[in-house]
């Protein structure tokens, strides 16, 4: 039994480097572990390509270190820092050193 092929709309072969790494000495894969980024839509167990040369943009995804550990989180600008936007919104302000940008996120179903 075999599976239909609808033509050409399937590559014959598919580099994922091609379509998932831009810039490859300053890439880093990462498993997830928690539920702490459920509101990103980052899933326990999900793998993200996080880019270490890419620019911080408002509402970007990224890893960031709070107090010491490893989070994946949205953040906004305020004044010359980066905050988790969840603070921004509440009017708090987090500290927080911005790791990397995730660019994309791999998930198993």
């Amino acid at each position: 039994m075999g599976f239909p092929v609808p033509g050409d709309a399937i590559e014959q072969s598919l580099d994922l480097n091609r379509h998932l790494i831009h810039n490859p000495a300053a890439i880093f894969f990462m498993r997830v572990d928690g539920d702490a980024a459920a509101d990103a839509a980052v899933l326990p167990g999900d793998l993200l390509v996080v880019d270490r040369s890419l620019t911080v943009q408002n509402h970007s995804l990224v890893v960031g270190i709070i107090d010491g550990q490893m989070q994946v989180l949205r953040v906004q600008q305020h004044g010359a820092h980066w905050v988790p936007v969840e603070d921004f919104h509440q009017g708090t302000v987090t500290s927080l050193e911005v790791w990397g940008v995730v660019t994309h996120i791999i998930r198993q179903v």
